[in-house]
């Protein structure tokens, strides 16, 4: 430990780069932080490691080494390119390294292309404080992918500004997992803003598109539908289409053939999910409101408004006026417990179709999971997760397996500053309800706090954070974090 602690300070307190920060381009930014999390239980608590783009451990106790490097796009030219890499070192319960960010981009115009992993969120929510957006929260490793896109909103159609349009297209790689081998994302989204950006009001309003296709099961299985025994799925070119237009497939009519096998996946070719956006901005010259709500779709129940009431619903409030004292407010609920009923999705009656299973999927079973961490919301979470349940038919699921996708969540979130210290403190409490198609049933309470302080000393940024978590849904807990930062 004392030669640990040593490297440490050496890696935070001395500069590699002071001999020739002068001569870096100001494009380019450096980061360096190491510090401690440590907690009274064996796992991290939850604030500790949610939405942390898969930097901390499950297992609770590491010294952390990290270090960043980001060239930005030059402002001044149309043409211009970028790149990013981030490393973190853990030690201790868990010793691993872990890549959230190697990648490179160019742009043109309004244009981006990349390639490679970025830490990225999807959704319309304020990104700066929100609990994680519903779909592509930041709880989860980024995924490798290469992507299209209009990052920021461009006025394309309309010369006078009053419509503006963002959107992407991607293509990524999941890699491996415990069911599934070599399977593929597809992930393209679109919004458009109504209003120029100089009025008060503004209107946000768009959708977004996840799809896990491709690869083969790790274990060969036989399909009834389709009356064959599946060692691959499908991944033609006429799969993708399919993918990316997200069309039905009627059971037992439809196979796709792809290396001699065939393979028509349940109604759909691969597992399909994303949310619905709506958002109303307001900004004034002393504050800023907004109003959003992501709504689910991910098994149809959406199309027939059974799931209606599940979604992601928040405000946000942002102290324009001043630079200490409450400079925002966050509160957001959390609704997933309807999933369109009791029912499945193969009811006599379509209208009647529930039993959505977010994040669960019945030919990708390890889930809207990657490097076993939810993508999406950091609530609903794999078995291996939710630690506080001891009983042994929870042990027995596939550990990726989202036994816990019913929850009710409010969660209040507050940044504020006083002189030069900045604190964030975030509350949650949520009402666990389990899953409609496991015998195993919950009604479980879990409340998880985080305050998280940091401030300045001298060319060096000092972050500290407490957590608690009240047990049932994960165990009792408390934990504590110290980083040391700097930049260049």
């Amino acid at each position: 430990m004392k030669y640990i602690l040593q490297i440490i300070s050496v890696f935070v307190f001395t500069s590699p780069f002071k001999g020739y920060t002068q001569q870096i381009s100001k494009t380019v930014r450096y980061e360096v932080e190491a510090g401690i999390l440590a907690s009274t239980a064996s796992s991290n608590s939850f604030w500790q490691q949610a939405n942390q783009y898969g930097e901390v451990p499950l297992e609770s106790g590491i010294l952390t080494l990290r270090g960043q490097a980001h060239k930005e796009y030059d402002s001044t030219r149309k043409f211009s390119y970028g790149y990013g890499i981030r490393t973190v070192f853990n030690a201790g319960a868990k010793n691993q390294m872990v890549l959230p960010e190697l990648y490179a981009k160019v742009r043109y115009k309004a244009f981006e292309l990349y390639a490679g992993r970025r830490r990225e969120m999807v959704g319309l929510v304020d990104t700066t404080l929100t609990s994680g957006s519903y779909i592509w929260s930041g709880n989860a490793l980024p995924v490798p992918k290469i992507q299209l896109s209009i990052p920021n909103y461009t006025n394309i159609f309309f010369k006078n500004r009053i419509l503006a349009v963002k959107g992407q297209f991607s293509h990524g790689w999941f890699g491996s997992a415990d069911s599934t081998k070599n399977y593929f994302l597809h992930q393209s989204s679109i919004y458009l803003r109504l209003g120029k950006p100089a009025w008060a009001f503004k209107f946000h309003a768009g959708f977004n598109h996840q799809a896990q296709w491709g690869g083969k099961p790790a274990v060969p299985f036989y399909d009834p539908d389709n009356k064959v025994t599946v060692t691959e799925f499908g991944q033609s070119l006429e799969a993708y289409l399919n993918v990316i237009a997200g069309i039905p497939i009627r059971y037992g009519s439809y196979r796709f053939r792809t290396g001699g096998k065939v393979y028509g996946e349940g109604n759909r070719l691969g597992n399909h999910l994303g949310t619905l956006d709506l958002c109303l901005e307001y900004q004034g010259v002393k504050s800023r409101w907004m109003l959003y709500r992501q709504s689910i779709y991910e098994d149809g129940s959406l199309y027939f408004l059974n799931n209606v009431t599940d979604g992601l619903s928040g405000i946000s409030w942002t102290n324009r006026a001043k630079n200490t004292g409450i400079l925002k407010i966050v509160v957001e609920y959390l609704h997933t417990s309807s999933q369109g009923g009791p029912l499945s999705s193969r009811a006599v009656l379509p209208e009647l179709r529930g039993q959505d299973n977010y994040f669960n999927n019945g030919v990708y079973e390890d889930g809207w999971v990657y490097k076993r961490q939810t993508i999406g919301t950091a609530f609903l979470m794999p078995v291996r997760n939710s630690n506080g349940l001891t009983d042994d038919k929870a042990k027995s699921l596939n550990p990726n397996y989202i036994l816990n996708n019913r929850v009710n969540a409010v969660i209040v979130s507050v940044q504020s500053k006083i002189k030069r210290v900045n604190l964030i403190s975030r509350i949650s409490t949520s009402n666990n309800l389990g899953n409609y198609r496991q015998e195993y049933h919950l009604s479980v309470q879990q409340l998880s706090v985080l305050q998280q302080i940091s401030f300045p000393v001298k060319q060096y940024t000092i972050a500290t954070g407490l957590t608690y978590d009240n047990g049932g849904l994960l165990k009792k807990n408390a934990g504590i974090s110290l980083l040391v930062k700097r930049q260049f």
